[in-house]
């Protein structure tokens, strides 16, 4: 059976680069059963996080940016009221790395300035059905689960082998009332009012918490700690994701939960202090 190194190489061999990301599980959605795909991209540019493995999280067969619309990205979503097919906050620009990463899966043919160039993008390298090199691939490494999608639509078996030797990660969840407890080890409960953080609390996560400027955090029997990122509270980001990885769920490295003032583009803010004005504790 081939290595992950062998893997590499004849990547290599084939398209005179080193593969930037790995197709690392297909299968069923957790959510509700769709096909759906994960790709571990290997390095990252994105100042908050720094530079570790981004695992995102896209249906299988459906494009990223028609999902969005049509409501199918509820099978990588759930019910994530930041969907654009719910309140529509959520700051992922989908259109640029995500729609990169289906391109690339599917080889779509490379347009410049409207005009094909009769090259397509470089696939990816599918370990999915390899448990054991996934596992080696994210060895020794600090891994940000669900750059884009929910971990929670991802079998918490592939979770358990996949991060078994990882030495560190980050992962939020919007399903944390409906999926398994068990996946509380790797993710925070993504929380979009602060007077949820109990209930997220009493079902054994620790949490991360949207706040609006100011809020005060209710009453909980862990410590609530703001995000080193928080721009809002602190100034200036006070370190990455990669520095601090401190929403490993309880089974990562830190032991509060965690909060952030809302931030992000102009329009997106207002849809959510609208939605919070709505839904009023």
């Amino acid at each position: 059976m081939e290595t992950l190194l062998e893997v590499r190489k004849a990547h290599r061999r084939q398209y005179g680069k080193a593969p930037s990301g790995f197709v690392v599980y297909r299968g069923p959605s957790q959510i509700d059963g769709q096909p759906i795909v994960a790709v571990a991209v290997m390095s990252s540019n994105n100042d908050k996080t720094d530079d570790m493995p981004q695992v995102f999280i896209i249906r299988a067969d459906i494009p990223p940016l028609v999902a969005l619309k049509t409501g199918a990205d509820r099978s990588i979503c759930g019910d994530c009221m930041a969907r654009p097919t719910n309140q529509g906050w959520c700051y992922v620009n989908v259109a640029q790395s995500v729609n990169m990463i289906w391109k690339c899966l599917n080889q779509s043919p490379v347009i410049r300035r409207g005009i094909d160039t009769g090259k397509t993008y470089i696939p990816y390298p599918d370990i999915s059905d390899r448990a054991d090199l996934v596992r080696e691939l994210f060895a020794g490494r600090d891994v940000r689960l669900g750059a884009y999608g929910d971990p929670a639509a991802l079998p918490i078996i592939w979770l358990n082998n996949s991060m078994a030797d990882a030495s560190g990660w980050n992962g939020y969840t919007h399903q944390w009332r409906t999926c398994s407890p068990e996946y509380s080890r790797y993710c925070m409960a993504s929380i979009d009012r602060p007077c949820d953080t109990v209930a997220a609390e009493l079902l054994g996560y620790r949490a991360f918490v949207a706040r609006l400027p100011g809020e005060a955090m209710p009453e909980t029997t862990r410590r609530a700690a703001v995000c080193p990122s928080d721009t809002a509270v602190h100034g200036e980001a006070k370190a990455s994701c990669a520095d601090c990885l401190g929403c490993g769920g309880v089974g990562g490295r830190g032991t509060t939960h965690r909060t952030i003032t809302v931030h992000g583009t102009g329009y997106k803010i207002r849809r959510y202090q609208e939605w919070r004005t709505a839904n009023a504790a």
